[in-house]
């Protein structure tokens, strides 16, 4: 009797035991399953926020909020009049909106920003990109890196067959061509401003003074700066080939190799006598409206109407911006080492000969002032002893 009491214990014991078992391990099915759907949930928020902070990054502010950038973004510190295109890509900007927006969670960094800037040239992080703007989502504890990468300034140069203007082309004809069929190439639609190469300065903690406004083309760098500049980018200092082939309006031969290319002097038309700017190398006498200026800011423009840093109503035919008048752009040349700089420019009158395309003068790359460019027969007046404003733009080729 005793012995089936004994068995009758173990047995219920049993019972007991694999009962707990299986009650334990439903619960932990249970437990799991929950904590799985919590980490989806988190998962697909992560997923809704970077979409929603994408699409800012890249779309920049609406019209609404433009219209009232001094209040939504102070920090951007606007002295001039800019193009709403200017918020796009800008991290300034996206900092004003997410701190305006808490539903994100963003991490708050020490600077007191809600991004961080991240560059492979100070970072041992494996798999980033060359140069981002990172936005860190805190959820449940965890945190999650959003990296945005600067799309927005980039224009793709097409396939073609391309004229390179020479010291001694002939008139209306290039006496170099080139082309880029079988290669991606894109450069900036915008020279670089103040508020990139500061970043660049506090990435890497430059001995660099910092610029301002922040709108404004960086126009103070040495070319040295300037190339390490666009490294730092992930790019190179765009060339005076590669901006002329955005600039000169393509003839119809273009698109295959090998053919005569008809050059065109300015970057909207291919009629010259339809460009103010021709106009008044008959008549000086003309007078110069505010869309004149817009098209090619000159000397005289300063009495029509004030510079503006950023804007988008002078487009070429590829799509890049401020290709003539306004401060000089610098270019890499080895084609033509000694015509590296883009002459036409706000100190040169609007008659000029200096206001065509593929007009270049020689600059040392070392300062700014006027001892440091060869003027040629093109020396215009007022630079003696100023610091004259030298801009430029990146370029890069996509396997880069």
């Amino acid at each position: 009797m005793k012995k089936v009491k004994t068995i009758l214990f173990t047995l219920v014991m049993c019972s007991v035991v694999f009962g707990v078992i299986v009650a334990f391990l439903r619960w932990s099915s249970v437990q799991s399953i929950k904590n799985l759907e919590k980490e989806v949930q988190v998962i697909d928020r992560v997923i809704e926020s970077s979409k929603k902070i994408s699409k800012k990054w890249s779309e920049g502010a609406s019209t609404e909020e433009w219209n009232d950038i001094g209040n939504y973004c102070p920090d951007l510190k606007l002295k001039d009049h800019v193009d709403i295109s200017y918020s796009q890509c800008n991290s300034t900007f996206l900092n004003c909106y997410l701190r305006r927006n808490e539903n994100f969670k963003a991490k708050k960094f020490s600077t007191g920003k809600f991004y961080t800037l991240v560059s492979r040239q100070n970072s041992l992080e494996r798999g980033i990109a060359i140069f981002s703007t990172r936005v860190t989502l805190k959820l449940n504890k965890n945190e999650f890196n959003i990296d945005l990468e600067d799309t927005c300034r980039d224009v793709y140069l097409p396939q073609k067959s391309y004229g390179y203007k020479t010291f001694k082309s002939p008139k209306r004809k290039f006496s170099w061509t080139w082309d880029n069929f079988n290669r991606n190439i894109f450069v900036d639609k915008f020279l670089v401003t103040n508020r990139e190469v500061n970043e660049w300065i506090e990435t890497l903690s430059l001995g660099i003074e910092k610029k301002y406004p922040l709108e404004r083309p960086s126009a103070f760098l040495s070319l040295e700066e300037m190339e390490k500049f666009c490294a730092f980018k992930g790019k190179r200092l765009a060339s005076a080939q590669v901006i002329e082939a955005a600039s000169f309006y393509p003839s119809g031969s273009s698109d295959g190799a090998g053919r005569t290319l008809i050059r065109y002097d300015y970057p909207w038309t291919r009629r010259n006598s339809e460009s103010f700017l021709f106009k008044l190398k008959k008549d000086k006498d003309l007078p110069l409206s505010k869309f004149d200026c817009e098209k090619s800011y000159t000397r005289d423009c300063f009495e029509v109407t004030p510079f503006v840093s950023h804007m988008t109503k002078s487009s070429s035919w590829s799509g890049i911006f401020q290709v003539m008048g306004g401060p000089f752009e610098a270019y890499s040349n080895k084609l033509e080492s000694r015509r590296n700089l883009r002459a036409s420019s706000f100190y040169f009158s609007a008659e000029s000969d200096v206001h065509v395309l593929g007009e270049k003068l020689y600059w040392d790359g070392l300062a700014h002032l006027d001892k440091n460019i060869d003027w040629g027969k093109d020396r215009p007046e007022g630079v003696d002893g100023r610091s004259l404003e030298i801009g430029f733009r990146c370029m890069r080729n996509s396997y880069e």
